[in-house]
């Protein structure tokens, strides 16, 4: 960089010369790499930055994204084996973890690791797609990590359920759940499942919508059949979300049985409905029959769709308002005769 101070000797003006001809000698095609040492958080004596930085990301302070110096799977490799050929593993994995904790209770921090990484390779260097993960979904990629990973997640999301959308318009709890979606791999999808059914009993119900509909981009095919069966139980309890929970179990694989079970349900609820609720309904009964129930349940359907049933009070009031007030403007011009 040139200096701003005069120079008072032509020795040194002929240097500033030659070092401004370098500098435009040199080919645009390549990027200059800034310089990333501002809010870069300390080491001192935390595993968890150390490994992270040893194993190529930079954890950054305030609103700057934590920065990633190679390719995110040579990242995770890198970081495994670290971990894993320590001469204190498992422990090592512990204090990992607990140093993550640590960091993350700052708010700030947390929501710079649930945001994606900036990367610092140029653009001819990158072998991979130009997305780049959040540190906390790359961790998620590597199994001796997820498990420890997803139970901080789902520790820390009751701390924002019921709290407002940030300033930068980011919902804490929308970010957290997004990580857990299409990973590669999930260690104990059953206790993932377990934990996902716990907060949707809980959260408020804007999120619950969310967090229903997130289920198949979380949870592998081993569990559509605990899922299936939690949902037609949250069904009978929760009318709110009758939507997003046939739209879920409209794309899972379950059972004949399990299947037979939920549409007996819908079925059954019909009368009840609220009509927003009702196209739904009925495409779930419809797309879940088979060539020998078809007649049965068509014509099941038939007995219940009493759409008399399904006109809300508030527009009914307002037709009969309305007619009453024709026949009012109607009597007005009589009574003037």
């Amino acid at each position: 960089m040139l200096s701003k101070r005069r120079l008072s000797t032509s020795e040194d003006k002929e240097s500033l010369t030659e070092d401004a001809s370098k500098a435009r000698k040199q080919p645009h095609s390549k990027k200059t790499k800034k310089s990333h040492v501002h809010n870069e958080v300390e080491e001192n004596d935390s595993v968890f930055v150390k490994l992270l930085k040893t194993s190529g990301i930079t954890l950054k302070t305030g609103e700057s994204q934590n920065q990633l110096a190679v390719d995110q799977i040579v990242f995770q490799k890198k970081l495994f084996q670290t971990l894993r050929k320590h001469p204190s593993y498992p422990k090592i994995v512990e204090e990992f973890v607990s140093g993550l904790e640590s960091y993350i209770e700052d708010q700030d921090s947390f929501r710079n690791c649930l945001l994606s990484c900036e990367r610092l390779q140029d653009e001819e260097a990158s072998m991979g797609t130009s997305y780049c993960k959040s540190l906390i979904k790359l961790l998620l990629g590597i199994d001796i990590l997820q498990p420890a990973i997803i139970k901080i997640l789902f520790e820390k999301l009751p701390e924002f359920l019921f709290k407002n959308v940030n300033s930068d318009g980011l919902s804490m709890p929308r970010l957290i759940i997004n990580q857990l979606k299409w990973l590669d791999r999930v260690v104990d999808s059953k206790d993932l499942t377990t934990k996902i059914m716990q907060l949707i009993s809980i959260a408020p119900v804007y999120l619950q919508h969310d967090f229903v509909t997130s289920l198949p981009e979380i949870l592998g095919d081993s569990q559509h059949a605990d899922v299936g069966n939690e949902l037609s139980d949250l069904l009978t309890e929760n009318t709110l979300l009758t939507v997003p929970i046939l739209d879920v179990l409209s794309s899972l694989r379950l059972e004949p049985k399990l299947l037979t079970k939920v549409r007996q349900l819908v079925m059954g609820k019909l009368s009840s409905v609220m009509l927003d609720d009702l196209p739904m309904s009925v495409k779930f009964i419809l797309h879940s029959i088979t060539a020998t129930d078809a007649l049965e349940v068509i014509s099941e359907l038939r007995e219940k769709l009493d759409l008399q049933h399904f006109f809300l009070p508030s527009l009914l009031q307002a037709s009969q308002s309305k007619l009453k007030n024709k026949g009012q403007t109607r009597s007005i011009p009589d009574r003037l005769q």
